[in-house]
């Protein structure tokens, strides 16, 4: 039996890179976000404030990353998961660290979760389009 097990994780320059490149979708649309990279157990690696954009919602960018990375999921698939088992959607609701909703992205590479990234400020359709673009960056 084997006493440690190997984990991956997203490397520090990836996770900057794919913060930029949601940056600049964001900016390019002027949308005005909160984004989050954060590692497989969801530990922040970068945090992006733009100017103008929501404070409170800096929070959920951080619950999307790590609830993403947490489930290897998109946040903005839980409603559907969870329709039929009400009990366990208001358990994760309450939970401090975990977003149920559109803007969290998993980073997922080489079939294994390395990360997952947030980002908050918009409506869930721009959170995820933001998300979605910083994977552009990834060959």
């Amino acid at each position: 039996m084997s006493e440690t097990i190997q984990i991956s994780s997203i490397s520090l320059e990836t996770a900057q890179k794919m913060a930029s490149a949601a940056l600049a979708f964001a900016s390019s649309k002027n949308f005005k976000m909160n984004i989050v990279v954060c590692d497989h157990a969801g530990h922040p690696l970068v945090t992006l404030r733009m100017p103008g954009a929501p404070l409170p919602a800096y929070d959920f960018a951080q619950r999307k990353a790590a609830t993403a990375a947490y489930y290897g999921i998109p946040t903005a698939d839980w409603k559907e998961k969870l329709e039929s088992r009400p009990i366990v959607m208001t358990g994760l609701a309450n939970h401090d660290n975990v977003a149920m909703f559109g803007g969290g992205q998993p980073i997922i590479l080489n079939g294994q979760v390395v990360g997952g990234i947030g980002v908050a400020g918009g409506n869930v359709v721009q959170d995820d389009e933001c998300a979605l673009a910083g994977f552009s960056v990834l060959s």
